[in-house]
């Protein structure tokens, strides 16, 4: 790695000073023209060496004087400063990353960083994997960035951002954004460049996925929210009771919706953002705008001794210590509720299981799973060659 961007600081130095090598070149082939025209019997190696003020000419005047000053200026100015003061200048490590992705070949590219991502780059990385990155928002992947992978920072539906991909030689592609139009439009201009490669969508609609696996795009989709799905039906299979569901995105509406609908049970549904669901609603679903960080939050919709299964579905890391919380009270003061609470990382289900809590939705979890719908010349497929 460190040789390639050494190789890289070099290409980028070089192309930062074309304009002064190529003033410096001008210069000389004036020169070389003055020259060579005023000392017709001079051979070209001797004609070279006055252009270079190493030999006087023959023929002095006020050119031969103006020359031999400016050119020693020119030649120390640029030169020298060129590899004495740019070479061990830090070079800019997001044009590097840049780069270095667009020289990658037979290569594993991810678009997007979400926590699935994450899990697919940090398993290239373990297992020394060709691959690339490309992410729109450079904080997420600034970590890559410094230490020095191949990373694209921008729009990844633009033409430029594709082409220094290198689609067209990319062994496979991970799309892991949550904007379903990006997803589609990524998948038709990857397919235009490389009519191979698999290309592996998460999208949960199923007339985009049905969209997606036609013969002209060919593309592999899945949803981790629907693989979360089916462990959702299995724990409220055969279940009574209210239930509670606690949460702001789409997974989290999904769950109520399915356990309202699906299971006839009376659902509420607390998120805090939206006063409303994507689905059709049923009458069993009721939905409280309110946040829903204590007990004493829950108490005046619902009556906690007719719940029999609570769902925490807060994503972001900011909000794990509330949902610890929050299960640890309903574990402490309602043992007969069941708890399920979403995590990413899987370092912390010792402390959910703490509570007698079942997780869901782990990045890790999505990840095994994916591994078994992936080509076996896939850069994640499992290293034992077994799927699970």
């Amino acid at each position: 790695m460190s040789l390639m961007n050494s190789l890289i600081a070099a290409h980028l130095k070089i192309k930062q000073y074309k304009i002064q090598f190529l003033l410096l070149f001008l210069v000389w082939l004036m020169g070389f023209t003055f020259f060579a025209l005023t000392e017709p019997f001079q051979n070209l190696w001797d004609l070279f060496l006055i252009s270079l003020t190493v030999r006087s000419p023959q023929n002095g005047g006020d050119f031969v004087n103006f020359f031999g000053l400016i050119w020693p200026i020119l030649l120390e100015v640029i030169v020298f400063g060129f590899f004495v003061g740019e070479l061990l200048e830090k070079y800019n490590p997001v044009v590097t990353s840049r780069i270095l992705a667009k020289y990658k070949h037979n290569h594993t590219v991810v678009i997007g960083y979400d926590h699935l991502a994450k899990r697919v780059i940090e398993y290239c990385i373990e297992n020394k994997k060709n691959f690339s990155a490309m992410e729109d928002n450079e904080e997420l992947v600034e970590d890559l960035i410094n230490n020095g992978y191949p990373v694209i920072i921008g729009d990844p539906t633009d033409a430029t951002n594709l082409e220094n991909a290198n689609f067209e030689d990319a062994k496979e592609v991970f799309i892991c954004v949550d904007d379903v139009r990006i997803s589609i439009i990524c998948t038709e201009k990857i397919r235009k460049m490389n009519k191979d490669c698999p290309i592996y969508v998460r999208v949960f609609e199923d007339h985009v996925q049905e969209y997606l696996k036609q013969d002209e795009l060919n593309a592999y989709p899945f949803s981790t929210s629907k693989w979360a799905m089916d462990l959702i039906h299995d724990w409220c299979e055969g279940k009574e009771g209210k239930a509670i569901v606690i949460g702001r995105d789409r997974l989290t509406h999904r769950i109520a919706h399915h356990i309202s609908a699906d299971f006839n049970r009376d659902t509420y549904l607390f998120d805090d953002v939206h006063d409303g669901i994507e689905f059709v609603q049923s009458d069993k679903l009721h939905i409280i705008n309110e946040i829903a960080y204590f007990l004493s939050d829950i108490r005046p919709h619902v009556n906690l001794d007719e719940v029999t299964q609570v769902f925490i579905c807060w994503k972001l890391e900011s909000e794990f210590d509330e949902a610890l919380y929050i299960a640890s009270k309903i574990n402490l003061r309602y043992p007969h509720i069941e708890i399920y609470v979403r995590i990413v990382d899987e370092e912390i289900i010792d402390l959910v299981k703490r509570y007698n809590a079942k997780t869901f939705s782990t990045s890790q979890n999505a990840l095994e799973l994916l591994q078994q719908i992936v080509t076996p010349d896939s850069a994640i497929y499992p290293e034992n060659g077994i799927k699970l």
